[in-house]
């Protein structure tokens, strides 16, 4: 996985505002600021704080799981692989694990 830096941030922010049909405008009104908050954010003339993000991915209703890891390449398939991963007792992530090694061995 390649490592984030802030314009990665910024490009899911618009990524994940666009995937739920929010206009930067409407974005902004529903964080309760300027019409032109959100346009600033995107084009890096306000820097973007945590407080401020974790309130745009409540707005946009996803997790910060999905922001970071999953971004621009949001597959739910891959997102229910982990949800179900995840659930898995420890012996069973490891038998997944081997599982899954040797499939890509193939």
């Amino acid at each position: 996985m390649k490592k984030l830096d802030y314009d990665d941030v910024i490009n899911r922010i618009g990524f994940f505002r666009n995937r739920a049909n929010l206009s930067a405008r409407e974005l902004s009104f529903r964080l309760d600021k300027g019409e032109l908050y959100v346009t600033r954010i995107e084009s890096k003339q306000v820097e973007l704080r945590v407080s401020t993000l974790l309130q745009i991915l409540d707005v946009l209703g996803i997790t910060a799981q999905d922001f970071f890891y999953l971004g621009g390449e949001y597959n739910e398939e891959d997102k229910h692989l982990l949800d179900v991963y995840s659930s898995l007792s420890s012996d069973n992530k490891k038998f997944a694990m081997e599982f899954l090694k040797k499939l890509k061995c193939n």
